[in-house]
């Protein structure tokens, strides 16, 4: 009698081995996202770690830290005092970005278009991996700030990074009684606005206690938990807002810290005020406190260039005396 060799697999067999796969597959992708998060998260330290160091030798070569912004002419955030710190020096020349005029400019001063040409609104719409966060979703975004002619609109490409200008007195809304700062007491981060001159020397509370740079990622994009409203900064145009400070160039970067302040806006659906617990990753909104797309937290540089991963549990008040350069308070936390 013939007998025949069965080859192949039986539907049974099959659907065991896809559902062996399917959970294999299942147990796989958390860990396989774990290590992304990981590797994301030291990405962004490092970058954090080249900020701080570049900090440090624009101090040593300058006796002073670099001025958080300029608020008149030339305006601009601390940033491109930077860029020759950071490897990033073919872009600091009067062909690439002049530091006499403000940021956004292509150019003359005079608005229009017969001024002498300008490099920097071209450069600052460079997409530079050091101001920018690999956790982000929104990679590669642009502030596009809509001007009344002949200004120019303000355009530059946004980073999630921001000098600490230290505490607004607003914080005192969200810390309990015993908590509260009193008037008079020192609220300033390590450096301030131009023509302050902030020395290593002026930090009281020492270098390694004192925030310098945080993260306020996705900007201008206004972030609430993981909710995201699309920014709109046409005040021409219906639901105007926007997580104001986006770009890295801007004088707008930098803030203190602990308000529920909001840019003007007609988007009503956003409310009047910054809602939820004012803690790490609550919002991204300018003046408010600290935003990233790390789970349970956001990565801090401190003065000294040291870099830490600061846990969204942390107190308020433990956060705020870390912002401050010589408050003189106990961190206890």
């Amino acid at each position: 009698m013939t007998r025949f060799r069965r080859l192949g697999f039986t539907l049974i067999e099959l659907l065991v081995v896809i559902a062996i796969i399917a959970t294999l597959v299942g147990l796989l992708l958390p860990a396989v996202q774990k290590v992304r998060a990981s590797a994301a998260r030291n990405s962004c330290m490092n970058n954090m770690k080249q900020l701080s160091i570049a900090c440090l030798n624009y101090e040593s070569g300058n006796q002073a830290f670099p001025a958080s912004k300029r608020t008149s002419t030339p305006q601009r955030s601390w940033a491109p005092d930077l860029l020759s710190y950071l490897e990033q020096g073919n872009v600091v020349s009067d062909v690439a970005f002049n530091l006499n005029e403000n940021w956004w400019r292509t150019i003359g001063q005079t608005g229009t278009t017969t001024g002498a040409a300008i490099p920097n609104g071209t450069t600052a719409q460079l997409q530079l991996k050091v101001f920018n966060c690999p956790s982000t979703p929104m990679k590669d975004r642009l502030q596009k700030k809509k001007e009344t002619a002949p200004e120019q609109d303000k355009v530059g490409a946004c980073g999630d990074y921001f000098v600490v200008e230290g505490v607004s007195m607003a914080i005192n809304a969200e810390l309990a009684t015993a908590e509260k700062y009193p008037s008079g007491v020192e609220l300033r981060g390590i450096t301030a606005a131009f023509p302050d001159k902030a020395t290593a020397v002026a930090v009281g509370d020492g270098l390694s206690n004192t925030i310098l740079f945080g993260e306020c990622a996705g900007r201008e994009d206004i972030w609430r938990g993981r909710t995201m409203t699309p920014a709109q900064t046409d005040t021409t145009q219906p639901n105007v807002a926007r997580a104001r400070g986006g770009a890295w160039a801007t004088n707008d970067n930098p803030y203190a810290i602990g308000a529920r302040a909001m840019w003007n806006t007609t988007n009503a659906a956003l409310g009047s005020t910054i809602p939820g617990t004012m803690k790490i990753n609550n919002s991204n909104e300018w003046a408010h406190l600290f935003y990233s797309f790390h789970d349970a937290g956001a990565v801090f540089a401190f003065g000294d260039g040291s870099v830490r991963f600061l846990r969204d549990t942390i107190s308020l008040k433990t956060l705020a005396s870390q912002a401050t350069r010589a408050g003189g308070e106990v961190v206890t936390d």
